[in-house]
């Protein structure tokens, strides 16, 4: 499935469920940022991440939820630095905000609409400047303040 299906699907059966919004787990490295696995991150950018990333912090139908198996000190570091640009996660690999239910738990696997993670096909030179235009499709009624 494409990027752009995929976020058509999410806020389609948002609108069909009447949510209020969905989630959007994000990795970091090979997919908002260049891998770089040196000592120290170099917060170089894919193309139109920043933008997209700025664009969802925004909006109060999409909660970002960061994914990354980096150690707990530094998901710190790169929070901090990604707040200093404008992009704000709501949380760090988990989503407290769905409930278990009878078919399903969500204690071990976290509830997402749509995963953008390299390992999941996800292109970050190209798939960033569509979720850009996705975004500008689905407009929304309110930000956040």
């Amino acid at each position: 499935m494409g990027i752009k299906k995929a976020f058509d699907a999410a806020f389609i059966r948002m609108r069909e469920k009447n949510w209020e919004k969905i989630y959007v787990v994000v990795d970091i490295h090979d997919t908002i940022l260049r891998a770089c696995y040196d000592d120290e991150e170099t917060y170089d950018y894919l193309p139109s991440a920043k933008q997209a990333l700025q664009m969802m912090s925004l909006r109060k139908d999409i909660c970002l939820i960061l994914w990354s198996s980096s150690h707990r000190d530094k998901l710190m570091e790169y929070t901090r630095h990604f707040l200093d640009d404008g992009i704000r996660f709501d949380y760090i690999n988990e989503n407290p905000e769905v409930d278990n239910t009878r078919l399903q738990s969500f204690e071990e696997k976290l509830y997402m609409n749509v995963g953008l993670d390299d390992k999941f096909g996800f292109d970050g030179e190209t798939d960033w400047k569509i979720i850009c235009q996705v975004l500008e499709e689905y407009q929304e009624s309110g930000m956040r303040q």
